[in-house]
């Protein structure tokens, strides 16, 4: 009678196994996450020329390139998303307060798209200068809030520049600068790793840089490396920094940044370093004295003793 109810008790344990096993195989697993939001904008840039007091319109085209549907929110920001000054440092640019969105809230289907107009209308007595904004387009997720695992949500830009008054190419090469330039130091124990410089904006408006870094080592061709432009923003700066492509062993380097700031112009600026090893040099140097040393002193003793030798 024992081994008959032991043997219930083992087929009773299998059964439970054999049932959390089929569960765990059928069920499906239930995780966090984030859907992912696949949208096209066009144009992602606008470079507009505005007129005080004249209403001007673009439309923006925003396509649902996914299989699910997406709500999404538009706010516009004034400050300068991209520079290099924190946000809190920044003044935000006053484009805002006159640029109107034709909605804020839209829910786009699967694979459809939609047409955002955006308005602007610069008051009648605003001065001449250049202005920007960002038109700022998040998802919205219908998604259930857990405590310690955050959604995590990304947006897409707009960046919408707008200009009043006319561009003088030849003024604004007189306020853009260049500075900081690195390496800083004449000279060099070893190659340069990275070469950094910054692009400064004092004009009014924008204007899109490119520049050009042309290193050149004595007695041999120049290298020369076309960067990436980036938008320079009135009264902001961008910095560079590239990792010099320099080949063969020489000493004496010649470093010429040209940045091209539109219509023909652009700004250069000119400098050199010396790279030499000179922990090994000043190493070399100093054996080199100590055996000399050695040896005019080993000479002045062989004269010495043979003097005494002879009387």
């Amino acid at each position: 009678m024992k081994v008959i109810k032991d043997n219930k008790k083992y087929k009773n344990i299998i059964y439970l196994l054999f049932v959390y096993l089929l569960l765990l195989i059928t069920t499906p697993a239930f995780a966090q996450t984030v859907p992912q939001q696949s949208l096209k904008i066009t144009p992602i840039i606008n470079d507009l020329q505005l007129t005080s007091g004249k209403e001007t319109t673009f439309p923006l085209t925003i396509q649902n390139l996914s299989d699910n549907p997406v709500g999404i929110h538009a706010s516009l920001s004034g400050y300068d998303q991209i520079g290099e000054v924190p946000l809190y440092n920044q003044t935000p640019s006053t484009m805002t307060a006159w640029t109107m969105l034709s909605q804020q809230d839209i829910l786009l289907s699967p694979h459809k798209t939609k047409t955002l107009t955006v308005t602007l209308t610069p008051p009648a007595q605003i001065t001449t200068g250049g202005y920007y904004e960002t038109i700022f387009l998040t998802p919205i997720l219908n998604q259930e809030i857990i405590p310690g695992k955050p959604i995590i949500l990304s947006r897409v830009g707009v960046l919408v520049l707008g200009t009043i008054g006319k561009l003088n190419y030849d003024d604004l090469a007189k306020k853009v600068t260049i500075t900081n330039i690195t390496p800083s130091q004449t000279i060099l124990n070893s190659s340069p790793q990275t070469i950094s410089f910054t692009v400064t904006n004092s004009y009014f408006t924008h204007f899109d840089a490119k520049p050009f870094l042309t290193i050149t080592p004595l007695f041999e061709k120049a290298q020369t490396t076309l960067l990436e432009d980036k938008h320079v923003l009135p009264n902001s700066a961008r910095i560079w920094q590239v990792t010099p492509q320099i080949k063969g062993l020489n000493i004496f380097y010649q470093l010429h940044l040209a940045v091209s700031i539109g219509n023909g112009k652009k700004v250069v600026t000119n400098t050199w370093f010396i790279v030499l090893p000179y922990n090994p040099v000043l190493l070399i140097i100093i054996i080199a004295a100590v055996l000399f040393l050695i040896i005019f002193k080993r000479r002045r003793l062989k004269k010495f003793v043979m003097i005494l030798l002879k009387g």
